[in-house]
This record gives structure tokens, C-alpha cells and sequence, in this order.
């Protein structure tokens, strides 16, 4: 445990340990002359959360998408174009891979907690992450329930091995972060690697002992 009490640091997935998972999103909307919002809320809506629990598969939202699209705004919405778009978040941000291999290797708890569709995880566990650096992956999919629900968090503290007030959590949604701060862990809110590195610092999981040979 570091000198501020902290047992274990768990990061998001989406946005944190990757980069922006909507920004191709947000790029097709504008091609199709649509808000450059109209897909993000669709992935942060009542049905991507289906996506995200484990009961709607991803092509069913892919269906969805396009259908209401075409419904609200007369324009049609290429499935694999659309496809491809959730494809491009896929990438890890590698500052971020070595901020956890850093912290592992001074003996503090790495984890993450993700809102996920349940066929991301034949991805994430291709060696794309140092997932045998780390103690706990909480899959919303996996799981059946999905941030911001209190309980996501108070699981993930027991699979870390801690007491919620012992870990320290970041996530780039603000509304998740409340519901972390809620649920009794240390949040913090993602900018960027840098930040979140030196907050690693301050707080001590980065200087609790010096790394291993």
C-alpha cells in the first residue's frame, strides 16, 4: 500500500488505456452531413447498454443503428462503414500500457473496469494489453451490469483485493466517476497520459518502491 493509502489502481478501457472510441464516429455523422453527435448517443444509449450487459450482440446494434438513423434523417448508414468506425477505438494508447506495466512493477494492484460489448474481448486479450500484469478485469459484458450501477464498483474492489476507499480509479465519463466516488473509491476523472501519470505520482503508485529487476 502507498504512503497515501492507496492498495490498487484500475483504469477504463475505452478512452483511457485506448484512444477515443468515437472519434471515427463522429468523423462518418459528419461525412453523412448528420450532427456529428447522432452515433455517439446511440452508443451511449438504452441500447448499446443491452450491448454492454451481454444481452444484444453487436450486430444487432449495428441494425438498430442504421434503421434509426435512416427513420430520424432519411439517410442511409453503411453497416460495415458503421462497423468499422467501433473498430477504430480499438487502439491502446502505449504511454498508457507503460504507466501499468510502471505501476505493477512497484508491487501496487493493476486493474480495469470496462463497459464492454462481450465481442471485445477476444481484442483485448490478443496481447494488445499487459493483461497478465493485472490482478482483475471487470467486463460489464462479462458481468451483467455496467458503470455508473454502484455495484460494478464495489465488485471490482473485491476482485482487486481492497477496500473501495483503497483504490484509485480513473475513467474519461464524468457521470462514472460520480458513481466511483459514490461507491466509496478514489476517482479521477482522464485528460490525458501525462495527468493521469502524475497523478499516479502524487497519490504514490508510482514511488512506492523501486521497480523490479
Amino acid at each position: 500500500m502507498t504512503h497515501s493509502g492507496i492498495a490498487a489502481v484500475v483504469f477504463d478501457m475505452g478512452g483511457v488505456l485506448t484512444v477515443d472510441p468515437f472519434e471515427a464516429c463522429r468523423d462518418y455523422a459528419g461525412e453523412l452531413g448528420l450532427p456529428t453527435c447522432v452515433f455517439v448517443d446511440q452508443l451511449r444509449g438504452p441500447v448499446f447498454a443491452d450491448v454492454e450487459t451481454g444481452d444484444l450482440s453487436i450486430r444487432d446494434f449495428l441494425k438498430f443503428a442504421c434503421r434509426d438513423v435512416t427513420a430520424r434523417f432519411g439517410v442511409a448508414v453503411d453497416i460495415r462503414r458503421l462497423a468499422d468506425c467501433l473498430a477504430a477505438g480499438q487502439r491502446v494508447r502505449p504511454e498508457m500500457v507503460t504507466l501499468v506495466e510502471d505501476i505493477a512493477d512497484r508491487g501496487i494492484r493493476v486493474g480495469v473496469l470496462t463497459n464492454n460489448a462481450k465481442e471485445a474481448k477476444a481484442w483485448w486479450t490478443s496481447g494488445v494489453l499487459p493483461v497478465d500484469r493485472l490482478t482483475a478485469v471487470v467486463d460489464s459484458s462479462e458481468v451483467g451490469m455496467r458503470k455508473p450501477d454502484r455495484r460494478i464498483f464495489a465488485l471490482t474492489a473485491e476482485r482487486m483485493g481492497c477496500c473501495a476507499g483503497e483504490l484509485l480509479y480513473f475513467d474519461d465519463l464524468a457521470e462514472n466517476v460520480a458513481g466511483a466516488s459514490a461507491a466509496g473509491l478514489v476517482a479521477e476523472l482522464f485528460t490525458d497520459p501525462v495527468a493521469c501519470r502524475n497523478s499516479c505520482e502524487r497519490r504514490g503508485a508510482l514511488c512506492s518502491a523501486p521497480p523490479r529487476k
